[in-house]
């Protein structure tokens, strides 16, 4: 894409006047290169700079032009040939055209909310995201991050489903909000995880650094302190606060795997998320199987015949699918 495209694809952006397929396009873009979101963040920048002229000043630059032709006009003019004089007027067409142009890309339209971006992974895939104000956040996959292109005044707040790691940018005056469908997680600056995993049993928060505030659905919150993890149960609501394995609630980044005594049935949505693949049982026992192993980005046949071949299992792949039995002659 040219850069005068590009320009003008950010500033539509900003004005809330792309379509769904162009916001997923620039997400990508942004995504793809951290030097792309320098520039998004310039154009930025300069579009916000823009917002701040008002409606009368650029009532007011459009009437000086119009005296400016008006007086060229009435004045006796030299003798000159007919393609300058025809140049002249083209030219201010050509600027006035250019003067409204800027204001109405640059006016801010009335909208009832801030714009909303999303950004999705697929199994397998993780994205790094660098908000506004300098916040990363590592998307694991097969998740979700909902979040506005500019924050408000007063808060900083996004949605997770599925699995993500924040590091976020100090701002005491500007606190940073995670919701997720069963808590919301507050914080000044910090580091911590959030597991949201719709099919998951739980929503966890762990904090590696600073300390967050989680605030469940009712009334009741909890502080956290750096190497704790909480979790609520999504079908009793039931909590449990618990010191935290920074390998286990880190390891996805770096796709390990580690399972402590953990049912095959259970464990088996990591394995989904981080291969792209379905795992299906053909009997219960083989999904009530307890799991004691770790796996450090090791390839997806290597995984799969080391848990089968240490227990009573057996698997055969079929293209994206993965189906798992017991051994025969076990029970």
């Amino acid at each position: 894409m040219r850069e005068q495209e590009l320009y003008l694809l950010v500033t539509r952006y900003l004005s809330g006047q792309t379509s769904d397929a162009e916001n997923a396009w620039l997400m990508d873009w942004m995504t793809a290169d951290k030097r792309h979101q320098q520039d998004f963040d310039e154009i930025k920048r300069v579009w916000q700079e823009h917002q701040r002229t008002t409606d009368e000043q650029v009532g007011q630059a459009l009437s000086v032009l119009r005296a400016r032709i008006a007086a060229d006009e009435e004045r006796p003019a030299p003798v000159k040939s007919k393609r300058v004089q025809l140049y002249w007027f083209a030219a201010a067409a050509g600027i006035m055209g250019m003067v409204l142009t800027t204001w109405y890309l640059f006016t801010p339209k009335p909208t009832n909310q801030l714009l909303s971006l999303k950004v999705i992974t697929r199994p397998g895939e993780k994205k790094t995201i660098v908000l506004e104000d300098s916040t990363r956040v590592v998307l694991g996959p097969e998740s979700e991050l909902s979040y506005p292109a500019a924050f408000a005044k007063d808060n900083r707040t996004v949605s997770v489903k599925g699995q993500a790691y924040f590091e976020v940018s100090q701002a005491p005056h500007q606190p940073f909000v995670v919701k997720t469908s069963l808590l919301s997680v507050q914080v000044l600056g910090t580091h911590f995880n959030v597991q949201a995993d719709p099919k998951a049993p739980a929503n966890t928060v762990a904090l590696l650094e600073g300390a967050v505030k989680v605030k469940l659905k009712g009334t009741k919150t909890y502080l956290l302190k750096p190497g704790q993890e909480i979790s609520v149960d999504r079908q009793t609501n039931q909590i449990a606060l618990n010191p935290l394995d920074s390998t286990s609630v880190l390891g996805w980044q770096q796709n390990v795997l580690i399972f402590k005594n953990e049912e095959f049935g259970s464990a088996a949505a990591r394995i989904e998320k981080m291969y792209g693949v379905k795992i299906v049982f053909n009997n219960g026992a083989a999904a009530a199987t307890h799991l004691y192993a770790q796996f450090k980005n090791e390839p997806l046949d290597a995984v799969m015949e080391t848990i089968c071949t240490s227990g009573v299992l057996t698997y055969r792949q079929q293209g994206d699918t993965i189906y798992v039995n017991m051994k025969k002659g076990t029970k």
